[in-house]
């Protein structure tokens, strides 16, 4: 059917109901025959959605075809893209290597991907299902489950530090792949929102506007997530018995204020508050200052070149995580902001 503004005249009928004849050409474009259901669906902005049929979904289907790949990662790499943009069955069929390529992907669906089950298997094919959809775990519920897990690896990341604990350090590291998980299950979901207006509204968001506001979010709080897991990781290769306490108070200070941007900015998109938002993002520039002043002490206490590094990075964390924190608050304010049309 060509594209463009189709004008149609609404008549009355019956005394009471209003009617538009639909254009014939998109009518056998879609399939509709006499007799047929047409869904209207009323939109935020004052128009009306118009989806062909009845409310039935079938599971939609990718086809990989991995036996030309030259490696593991390449497969990896489209089957998580197929996974993001909605398919609900993905088929993978395979050449040489097959029991490697099967390997790298099962660790794959089981420590990034979630809800993903092998369906059929054979010699040289797999058939790989999602079981978990949007409305079993709303992105709204996804997006709060992510902020509280990574709350929780920043403060125990630092608590690592100052206790000298450096299992609870591992266990921040092993944490980070649930956040991936969780993250990319949210980008599925804001992907097959984004594509279909009834997706949209049945998980709780009202345009593609909030869907991007809420995509930008959920990365900037799982690439915090990844500096407590680097956090962690630093500390694992640091003698801290060559830090002394009042070093690591100062860090621990850095640390809780950063930690309270981030989460401030977080609670601000709960209530869409443009105030508390801009709060957020004025703090930053303190905590950076106080990030530069630590720095120069570090580098005039006899430590070695190690450690100095070590404490250095860290730091450098503690300033992304809040400069993170600060793009979410921003993200807050746009959203806040109704559009103008």
């Amino acid at each position: 059917m060509k594209q463009g503004v189709q004008l149609r005249k609404v008549q009355l009928t019956g005394g009471s109901t209003y009617i538009i004849s639909l254009p014939k050409e998109w009518a056998s474009d879609v399939g509709i025959k006499p007799g047929d259901y047409v869904q209207v669906i009323p939109q935020p902005d004052q128009t009306l959605l118009l989806v062909p049929g009845e409310k039935v979904e079938e599971p939609s289907e990718a086809l990989i075809d991995a036996v030309s790949a030259e490696s593991p990662e390449e497969v990896v790499r489209e089957f998580i893209a197929c996974y993001l943009t909605g398919y609900n069955v993905i088929k993978l069929k395979f050449g040489k290597k097959v029991d490697e390529y099967k390997a790298r992907l099962k660790d794959i669906m089981r420590s990034k991907l979630i809800g993903l089950e092998t369906i059929e298997e054979s010699t040289n094919q797999m058939v790989v299902r999602c079981f978990l959809g949007y409305m079993d775990f709303p992105i709204k519920d996804a997006l709060r489950r992510i902020h509280s897990m990574t709350l929780s690896m920043c403060f125990d990341a630092i608590r690592s530090l100052k206790d000298n604990d450096k299992s609870l350090a591992k266990d921040v590291i092993q944490r980070d792949d649930e956040i991936d998980r969780l993250y990319l299950f949210v980008v599925r979901g804001l992907k097959l929102a984004v594509e279909n207006r009834i997706i949209m509204k049945e998980i709780g968001l009202m345009s593609p506007r909030e869907c991007l506001g809420y995509r930008l979010i959920v990365k900037s709080i799982e690439r915090i997530a990844d500096h407590a897991a680097r956090i962690a990781g630093i500390i694992l290769s640091l003698n801290l018995s060559k830090i002394n306490s009042g070093l690591i108070k100062n860090i621990s200070s850095i640390a809780e204020k950063s930690y309270t941007i981030y989460q401030d900015s977080v609670n601000s998109l709960y209530k869409l508050d443009i105030k508390q938002a801009n709060d957020s993002i004025m703090k930053v520039k303190e905590l950076a200052r106080m990030e530069r002043d630590l720095v120069e002490r570090i580098f005039k206490l006899r430590l070695d070149v190690e450690t100095i590094t070590g404490l250095r990075l860290i730091l450098e964390s503690l300033r992304r995580i809040a400069e993170y924190a600060a793009d979410i608050a921003e993200i807050v304010i746009n959203l806040a902001i109704k559009p103008a049309c």
